[in-house]
Parts: C-alpha cells; sequence; structure tokens
C-alpha cells in the first residue's frame, strides 16, 4: 500500500472472497476446538450469503466455505459468533423499496447455525421476522451466548411511516432450538395505535424512526445502547428484559 494511503498500518494479507467481496457490517472470530481461527463474514447482498475464511496464518487467509441466498432480495448484512453458535440476520430488499400493502417477503429473520464443523455450518433454528409491514432484521448483537438484543420489524408490528419499521427486540437463545422474545421497544408514536403523535419527519432526508445499532456489552448486560437513525440514539434499561425502558437519549 502506497504511504500516502496509510498512517501507522500495513496490508498483512488479503483475500478476495472468490471475487464476491462486497461485506456488510457483520464479522465474528471463531476458535475451533481444533486451534484454528475463523473469520465469519456477511455479505451485504446476494448472491452470496456468509463466507468462513480460516486466518489461522494471519498471512494466507483461506476461505473454507461460501453459502448462497436463497433470492435477490435479500440480504444477511449482519452477523455475531459466541463459541459454535453463529446468528445471521436476513433483511429482504423489496418490502423496503416496493411497500405493497399486505406483501410478506421472507426469509426475514435470524438464523443460528451450528459452526462447530466450520466447513459444515448446520442450521439450527430460525426466528421468523417476516410481516406485511416488515423487512425483516438489519443487525443483531449476540456475545453472551443467552440472548441476541438486534434491529428487526415483526409480523404485529404496523409502524405509522412505512420507514419506521424495525426497532429494538430482545429473543432468549439459551435453547438455540427454540429462540423465543422476551421484550421489545419502539420510538414512541412509531407504531400505529400509539398514544404519542407520531415524530415529525425530516424535510429532505427522512431516513425513518428505526433501529440501526442494538449494542449490549457483556460489562453492562443491564444497558442496551441503541441508535435509531432520524431519532438519535438511546441507553436502555433491559434488567427486566420484558420491559426495556429508555433512561436517556
Amino acid at each position: 500500500m502506497p504511504q500516502d494511503k496509510s498512517w501507522n498500518m500495513k496490508l498483512v494479507s488479503q483475500n478476495t472472497l472468490g471475487g464476491f467481496g462486497g461485506m456488510g457490517e457483520g464479522m465474528g472470530i471463531q476458535i475451533t476446538k481444533d486451534g484454528r481461527r475463523i473469520m465469519w463474514l456477511a455479505h451485504e447482498g446476494a448472491p452470496k450469503n456468509f463466507t468462513g475464511v480460516n486466518i489461522t496464518d494471519i498471512k494466507n487467509p483461506k476461505v473454507i466455505i461460501q453459502t448462497e441466498l436463497p433470492h435477490d432480495h435479500v440480504r444477511s448484512n449482519s452477523l455475531e459468533v459466541t463459541g459454535d453458535i453463529m446468528a445471521v440476520a436476513y433483511q429482504c430488499w423489496k418490502a423496503a423499496d416496493d411497500r405493497t400493502p399486505g406483501f410478506n417477503e421472507k426469509p426475514a429473520g435470524i438464523e443460528l447455525f451450528d459452526i462447530s464443523d466450520p466447513e459444515n455450518p448446520k442450521s439450527i433454528s430460525f426466528f421468523d421476522c417476516s410481516g406485511p409491514h416488515s423487512m425483516g432484521v438489519h443487525q443483531l448483537w449476540f456475545a453472551d451466548g443467552e440472548y441476541i438484543h438486534f434491529a428487526g420489524g415483526a409480523a404485529d408490528f404496523e409502524p405509522t411511516n412505512p420507514k419506521d419499521c424495525q426497532f429494538y427486540r430482545c429473543i432468549d437463545v439459551s435453547n438455540p432450538a427454540k429462540p423465543e422474545e422476551v421484550g421489545r421497544w419502539w420510538y414512541p408514536g412509531t407504531r400505529q395505535g400509539n398514544s404519542e403523535a407520531p415524530p415529525p419527519r425530516h424535510p429532505t432526508f427522512d431516513g425513518g424512526y428505526r433501529a440501526h445499532n442494538t449494542n449490549v456489552y457483556p460489562e453492562r448486560p443491564d444497558r442496551c445502547y441503541l441508535a435509531y437513525l432520524d431519532g438519535g440514539m438511546f441507553i436502555l434499561d433491559i434488567l427486566d428484559k420484558s420491559r426495556p425502558k429508555a433512561i436517556s437519549s
């Protein structure tokens, strides 16, 4: 890399991932039982779902697995790895662009994989977030092996504005074969039937009042640091995960 393009960094290695290098926001590292270091990557769009790269030899990364998405209207932009379990988010494009009433594109949700044999990931379960007003899941956070915190939609959530279709949700995956929702929180006024008035729209750059990042650090499992696009940021008290409460914004 030319020196005028770097500062205190140097390129160690690169892998072009078979020509499918459009990566999303998801990356996780797994240490296998035989001591290998596997980097898992989420693709920003079709046709690829996720890629596993053996980076044990940091100067010689090698692709060991690359999977396909079922169709080109879905993306797996976000993933997280905890131990030998990987969670992958699926968000559908057409629901965001079309907004056809009653449209329900799938898959839209979270899939859990057993990656104990990295070359052969096995699906464990799928948590469905599809619905007539849902794009699915944009981002997820999975750090403790017990809960997944994510920005997503739901079949029973009708937003006051179509752009406000994703909110904070938390599911219990302590039994990865049976994920169950334990709590949710949304920006006041963004759901049909709310007592609060819908929030004002930006006159030019309306990005939506939509949850984006849902960070919960092991050091503070009672706090969710929530980014909300046009809504700013919130800190949620999630000590009782069934009743998240905004404590500052």
